[in-house]
């Protein structure tokens, strides 16, 4: 019974946390100043000696960030006010594990909470738009080459692969994969564990063929875009 309630209170303080933390983001048109370093050093002491309650000012303090960040996926599809909401729980979750003695910035941590966040929550509604967005292009990498939604995302070998055995035969698949060039097959190959081949990122394709992880991201989505004609033409 112990356990069932102080799961209650935690769940009841999250959410207050949260409707708090979207109230200044919502209401306000400008958000509170970051910290100072002293200002931070300051907090991060009276953490470490057991003061949790600053953490509700360095949530307050720290809500530019989310914003920041959120703005990174605006045309990924999900409404900025959406990805806000996202990366508040990312922010919260954040500075709530944040562990003082360690050697890291909270802006840091914080970050990477806030995109994982909203990460996770774009890769579980991939699967529903994935042929209208996956190839939309976000940004511009260091090279001029386009950055997609599906790069944002990491790999989508997974469901790449699941939608194509989902999708067609596999002996239609085999017969498209035929009609690829040496590299290409050899891409698809590496990419998705075919032919008993192991499977690999692609990061660790890019550096086997000595391109950037950017071209072989393009690569593969027009492979995949032939494959899906080609097996289409032959049903």
């Amino acid at each position: 019974m112990l356990k069932a309630i102080i799961c209650l209170l935690d769940m009841l303080y999250k959410k207050f946390m949260l409707t708090w933390t979207l109230g200044h983001l919502a209401s306000s048109d400008t958000l509170p100043p970051p910290l100072s370093k002293d200002e931070e050093e300051a907090l991060m002491q009276r953490l470490i000696l057991g003061d949790t309650s600053v953490r509700r000012t360095l949530i307050e303090r720290n809500l530019r960030l989310v914003a920041y960040i959120a703005r990174k996926f605006e045309n990924t599809g999900v409404g900025m006010e959406d990805l806000v909401s996202i990366g508040a729980i990312g922010l919260i979750k954040g500075v709530n594990t944040f562990d003082a003695t360690k050697r890291i910035k909270l802006a840091t941590y914080a970050s990477r909470c806030i995109e994982n966040e909203i990460l996770m929550h774009l890769r579980k509604t991939s699967k529903l738009r994935l042929e209208i967005s996956i190839d939309e292009p976000l940004n511009i990498d260091w090279d001029g080459n386009e950055l997609l939604l599906s790069d944002i995302l990491g790999t989508d070998s997974d469901d790449i692969s699941k939608r194509l055995e989902d999708e067609v035969d596999k002996q239609l698949l085999l017969k498209a994969l035929m009609r690829l060039n040496d590299r290409e097959k050899r891409i698809m190959e590496l990419r998705f564990g075919l032919f008993g081949n192991e499977e690999y990122t692609q990061k660790q394709v890019a550096d086997m063929l000595g391109i950037s992880q950017s071209y072989i991201s393009r690569l593969e989505k027009r492979i995949i875009r032939q494959l899906r004609h080609d097996i289409t033409a032959m049903q």
